[in-house]
Parts: C-alpha cells; structure tokens; sequence
C-alpha cells in the first residue's frame, strides 16, 4: 500500500509543476511583476485588492463593517466576503503588507488549483493518469477563464471538483474521511463565491442522489446518515456568512431585479463567442460581444466531450432495438437537433409547415422520450445502463448548467426565442438567487462538465492504438488558451461623468504616497471624503490607497450601494449649479475632512471646487501639489461627536 501512496503523491507533485509552469506561462507577463501589476484592468481586481487588504487586518474585529461608505454598516456584504482568499494569503499579507502581491498569488492559484482538483477527480474516474492531466488542462485554462480574468470570484471554482472527488472516493470505499473532505471543500467553495454557492449546490445535491441509485444504497441507513452530518454540517457553516447578506435585505437592499437579470443572462450564441484576446478562437468566434457573453467552451475540449458522449452512447449495449423503437430514437435524436436549432434562433421551415415553437417541440421530444421508456423494455434497459455511468451524470450537468445560463428567458442574437426558462423557477421559489446578477456564470458549471467529460473521452482515446492523440489533445487545448500577452493594469478613461481628467497609469506614485501618509496623520475618528466622488474608476483607487491608513471613507464601491450615495453623488455634481443643496447634502455624509484632487478634473472644476469649499467654511490644513486635505466645518465634527455611538 505505500507504493501507490508514493506514485499518488508523486503525480500529484508533478501535475502540480506543470499547471503551474503552464499558469505561469499563459498569464504571462504578470509574473514579471507580481508585487506592482494587476491583471486586466484596474477595475473589479484593485476592488478584490483591497477587499483582500481589509479581510486579512480586520479578522475578528469589524469585519463586516468595512471603511467605506461610512457611515453605513455591513459594507463588506455589498459584495463578495473573499474570506477563503484571504485566509489563503495571510501568511503573504502579514510579512510584505503587499495586497497587490496578495490577489496575484490568489490569481494564479486558481489556475493551479483547478488543474489539480480536476486531475484528481478524472483520475478517479477513470482510472487514467493521462485524462487526468488533460481535463486538468481543460478546466485550468478554459477559455471561458480568460474571458473572466478581472472576476477573481468567477475563477475562484477550484473547489468543485475536489468535492465531486471525495463524494467519489466516499462512494467507492466507504470512507468517512473522504466524506468529511467533500463537505469541507464544499464549505470552501461555497464562501469562496456566492454564485457558485447557489450554482454548484444542485449539482452536488444531484451528484449524491446519483451515487444512491446507481448503488442501490437507498436503504442503507449508515450511508445516509452519514451523508446527512456532514451535508447539514457545511450547510450550518454557512449560513453565519449569510447572515449579513439577509440583514441587508431586511434594512432594504432590494434584490435583482428580473430586467437586471435577463440583461446579464447568456445569449445562445455567447457559446459561439470568445474572449477576443485568444489566439485562435478570438478572431474566429465573434458571434455575439456581449457583457457576460464570452462563453465558447474551446474547440479541443468540446471535441473530446462530444466523442466521450457518442462512444458511452454505443458502448455496452446488450440488446438490439427493434425496427420500430429504432425509428423512434431517430426521431427522437431529430427532435433533439431541432430543439437546439430553435434555440439558436433558427426557423425551420418544411412545406405548409413553419416550426418556431421550442416550446412545443421541447414538450413532443419529452412526451416521446417518456413515451418509449414507458412501452420498450430495450429501450428503457439502454437507458438505464447509459444513466449509471459518469458520462451521462456528467453530461446531464452540462445541459443543466447551459440552460440554466440563459436566465429567465431565453435570447438568440438578442431576439426572444422562448419567454419562459428553467431559471424563472429558481429566481421566483429558491432563496438567494433574486440576490444573484449574473445568471450567465453558470458557464463555470458548463466548463466542470465538460472538462470532466473530456477526460473521459481522454481515456478512451488512451486505451486505443491511438493513444497518442491524448498529448496532441493536451497540447491544443493550452495552445487555445493563448492569449499571451496578458493585459496589465489596463486603464481607460470612459468616464461615466463628464468634466473629469484622465487617471495616472501608475498606482504606487510619489504624490499618492505622500499624500495618503498625510491623511494616516489624521486623527484616528476622520471621516474622510475625496473628490471627485461617485466615478467608480476613482473611487477604486481610494479604496486602494486607504489600505495605507484605513481611516472611513464616504466613497466606496461594491457589488450594491446605499441610496444615499446615489444622492450624494448626483449633488455632487451640481456643485456649480447648486452649491448650497450640495454643501447640505455634503454635511449629512458626516464627513469630516475632505480631499480635493483638482488634478482629476478637467479645466479648472478642481479649483472651483476648493473654492466651494472653501466659502463653505472648510479650512485646508495640508496641500500635496494639487491634491488638498481640508477639515471641515465644526459643526460636522460635533455631529459626529453627539452621535458618535452609531459610528464605527
């Protein structure tokens, strides 16, 4: 027994190199300058950055009530909590207080860790160490990843298939600490990412109920017991991390709306689009540009999952079908092509006979699937041996997760083609998913089913005289994933507001440091607010500095906002139109000092702005060429003093 164990640690010791050496490789220049640069743009990763920063100092202690948006509570809940990350980096965090080195460290590990957990679950699924390593390739560097790269929370699914492997290993042996070990890095995963807490839950749940039947263990009471512990056990570890999300609805936070929904769900033909930046399908597969909308699975790997269905398909077939049923499994197949060519947005059209409804032919193909199981015992054997195997589980996830992408409704090009969709049952009955965006991230749970049913068809092709198209495999699903070079710190200046001027390329300059270790002088109750205010571009690079000093913030930006931002905001705005409305409604933010970065407008805004200040009866207390620290009037202070019990 301790020479497998060896092999087992020494293989996972080497797939571990190479997805590494690989990551390294296609992220590529970002390891060139892991302390100082940011993959893709200074947007959601410099937000993660600082999310990152606040988590790893504030553990324990006013966790969920960061520093912006002062004076609002619960802040950290606006968006993803990125615990696990930041548990990840703690030792990172504690000796170089470098966050920028932190979230590229928890980048480049989502790449790695995913190739290992895949590798492993493959592994045992097959038996094929080679699989193994190409649905490791094929989950690690999907191209669906580099359509993603400024969603950290998106990339962080490294967990899933470490759960499905000790729901495996679990069923295979019997083994309780393989149970415990899918509960626990079910845990991980659910705190690790929000939507895939909700997204990959059912397929866990559906992972379990298909072990039972597939064994036949039903009415084992000690099996079902056990998984009953340990799924209530990380269920019950959850929910404490809900709970802020729940207040905030209970204090008003309104859910998603279905129009929100529906905008940020997939398109069909986002899975004939890719990320531009790929070598190969980026110029190829341009179908449908769309925000959330570059889904394609990758040429290779969709290639191999397709020969892994097919071959399960006519594999282990004891009986013939009949004449009669044959005919009608080719009807059905036909429903089948038809379905998807409607869903697409095709008409198909036949003499005196013009076919729109996918709908209606979705009901037909399931009344004559029902149909044939009902009245062929051939029919319904085939069916049953096809279900036992992981190719058809793994299949029916994929399906599952491309429908459920769609959203509420499903959209061709931007045309309806069905008004109704299985994610309307779970926005309107199951908790949380009104909360959820972006319906369309299902395409990670599309990416899990097919990197596994790769792997699959991996190990057929090993176990023939052309094993050898394995490693041809492998190499061409990295050489899709191509995008080198990675974009770093991409900037641009399409503000949101008019009359203001372009942000420096450089984070870490000479005046923001400067600047920043004058405000980490102020006192320790300052409530600081900077302008200009509500440029989410801007307010970013706030928060980002303020992990030198940590002082609140009025600014902020996350997932949600309070109302009263939105108002502070748009007074802001009209400081030149209406200044004493937006001094009044300055006042009520309970700031206490503000900066004025008058090199961030445009013309001469930046000095009107001090000006209004100014006149207002703040008073400049340090300047940094053109950034100024003002205090403002006491009567602002003193508010803070009589209500200082409500503040943090």
């Amino acid at each position: 027994m301790i020479r497998p164990l060896v092999h087992e640690q020494r293989d996972v010791l080497l797939v571990t190199l190479l997805y590494t050496v690989l990551t390294v490789a296609l992220t590529w220049p970002l390891a060139r300058g892991l302390t100082r640069n940011l993959p893709g743009d200074l947007g959601d990763p410099l937000f993660v950055t600082w999310v990152l920063a606040w988590d790893a100092t504030h553990l324990g202690r006013g966790l969920w009530n960061t520093n912006i948006f002062y004076p609002h509570q619960l802040t950290l809940a606006y968006s993803e909590h990125f615990l696990p990350q930041a548990i990840q980096i703690l030792p990172v965090y504690a000796l170089t207080r470098n966050p920028i080195l932190c979230y590229n460290l928890v980048f480049l590990s989502t790449f790695v860790l995913s190739g290992i957990g895949m590798f492993l679950l493959v592994r045992e699924l097959t038996g094929r160490g080679s699989a193994g390593i190409v649905a490791g390739l094929a989950y690690a560097f999907a191209p669906y990843r580099f359509a993603n790269l400024a969603h950290v929370q998106v990339l962080s699914s490294a967990w899933m298939p470490f759960v499905l492997l000790g729901l495996r290993r679990y069923f295979r042996t019997g083994r309780v600490r393989a149970l415990a070990g899918a509960g626990a890095t079910w845990f991980i995963q659910n705190l690790s990412c929000g939507y895939y807490l909700f997204f990959f839950s059912p397929v866990v749940a559906a992972y379990v109920v298909w072990e039972l039947t597939t064994r036949r263990l039903w009415t084992g009471r000690r099996t079902l017991l056990q998984i009953i512990i340990v799924g209530a056990g990380a269920t019950v570890a959850t929910i404490p991390f809900l709970l802020p999300y729940l207040q905030l609805r209970r204090l008003g936070m309104s859910p998603r709306s279905l129009a929100e929904t529906i905008r940020f769900s997939a398109d069909v033909h986002g899975y004939f689009t890719a990320a531009p930046e790929l070598w190969i399908a980026g110029p190829l597969m341009q179908h449908w540009p769309a925000s959330e909308g570059l889904l394609f699975p990758g040429f290779t790997i969709t290639a191999l999952a397709a020969a892994a269905v097919v071959i399960s398909g006519r594999a282990g077939q004891r009986q013939a079908l009949r004449p009669v049923e044959r005919s009608a499994a080719w009807i059905l197949a036909v429903l089948g092509v038809v379905l998807a060519a409607l869903t697409s947005g095709w008409t198909l059209r036949l003499p005196g006979l013009k076919v729109t409804s996918v709908a209606r032919v979705g009901w037909i193909a399931i009344g004559l699937g029902t149909g044939l199981m009902a009245l062929s015992y051939r029919f319904r054997t085939r069916a049953r041996e096809w279900l036992g195997t992981p190719i058809a589980f793994f299949t029916m996830v994929t399906v599952f997760a491309v429908v459920m992408s769609f959203g509420p409704e499903i959209r061709a090009r931007g045309r309806l083609v069905a008004d109704t969709n299985l994610y309307a049952v779970f926005y309107n009955y199951v908790p949380g998913f009104d909360g959820l965006r972006a319906a369309a991230r299902f395409a990670m749970i599309v990416a899990l089913g097919l990197a596994t049913l790769a792997g699959c068809g991996a190990a057929h092709l090993a176990s023939t005289r052309w094993r050898s198209t394995v490693w041809i495999a492998a190499a061409l699903i990295v050489i899709e994933a191509c995008s080198v070079p990675l974009p770093i710190n991409y900037t641009s200046a399409a503000y949101q507001q008019a009359g203001l001027a372009a942000l420096p390329e450089s984070l870490d300059t000479e005046a923001s440091r400067a600047l920043y270790r004058g405000v980490a002088r102020l006192p320790d109750r300052a409530a600081i607010v900077e302008l200009p205010l509500g440029e989410p571009a801007f307010d970013i690079r706030y928060m980002f500095y303020s992990t030198r000093h940590w002082k609140r913030l009025v600014n902020g930006y996350s997932g949600g906002q309070p109302i009263e931002y939105g108002l502070l905001d748009q007074s802001l705005r009209d400081v030149s139109t209406r200044p004493e409305s937006a001094w009044q409604i300055l006042r009520k933010s309970r700031a206490t000092h503000a900066i004025v970065h008058e090199s961030f407008y445009a013309g001469d805004r930046g000095t009107r702005i001090t000006e209004w200040l100014r006149r207002n009866g703040a008073r400049e207390i340090e300047s940094f060429g053109t950034d100024r620290i003002f205090a403002l009037p006491s009567t602002a202070i003193d508010a803070i003093e009589r209500r200082g019990s409500g503040g943090r």
